[in-house]
């Protein structure tokens, strides 16, 4: 038996009975790991809201023959701001989704979680969340995975994209390193809605098929397409 600490981001949770949680997050040091919390729904001594999706906790662990359980926990930040807002919600659970779909544990990729939380804590910050620019988080967050992964070949895109998409996807990209007021910045990506969305779901389409996972943004954000 293993007894350690760890701090994690929550991917997602499920009650197990009347007391139990059955739960999943991402680490710095070791990936994603699942792990079970004992009697925490009928406890006063414990916070459950440290085990909601979207909450970065540390967690004191034991393990046993690759099975975790909870000893204690301590909630280090709820990105309340992006629960409060749907639009916000809505990439934030998709981008939650795909880590939980594709990383697995001994993922020791540090920088990844760094900017795992980098970008969460960019959508936290934004007061008012335009669509297009919604979009554009969701591609570039994409993007990052595929490079991670190691399966970003542009050339390979273009093809699935098209000449006049892959020419519409470099001006957006070079209209992100502009230095304009930002809100100026998300009005004009409004105008590429559509164009966003539909490279999404090439890059989407993309993954799912080099990395054998079924990612559906659909099913979070895209619903009016």
């Amino acid at each position: 038996m293993e007894i350690f600490k760890i701090k994690g981001l929550i991917l997602k949770k499920s009650d197990v009975g009347d007391s139990d949680i059955r739960f999943t997050f991402f680490s710095e040091e070791i990936g994603k790991i699942s792990a079970m919390v004992y009697g925490i729904r009928k406890s006063k001594k414990r916070s459950i809201g440290a085990y909601n999706p979207l909450c970065l906790t540390e967690f004191t662990l034991r393990k046993k023959n690759e099975f975790y359980s909870v000893i204690e926990s301590d909630l280090i930040k709820n990105f309340r701001n992006i629960t409060k807002n749907i639009e916000k919600l809505e990439i934030s659970l998709y981008i939650l989704d795909t880590v939980n779909k594709i990383y697995d544990v001994n993922y020791e990729k540090n920088d990844f979680f760094s900017k795992l939380i980098e970008i969460l804590e960019f959508i936290e910050n934004i007061e008012n969340l335009e669509s297009g620019y919604k979009y554009y988080i969701v591609l570039s967050f994409l993007r990052r995975v595929m490079i991670e992964q190691g399966i970003y070949d542009m050339e390979e895109l273009g093809e699935k994209m098209g000449i006049k998409l892959i020419s519409k996807y470099k001006k957006i990209s070079n209209m992100s390193g502009k230095k304009d007021n930002f809100l100026e910045i998300q009005k004009k990506f409004n105008n590429y809605t559509d164009v966003l969305k539909k490279i999404t779901l090439t890059f989407e389409s993309y993954i799912n098929e080099h990395l054998q996972v079924k990612l559906e943004v659909k099913k979070f954000i895209m619903e009016d397409l």
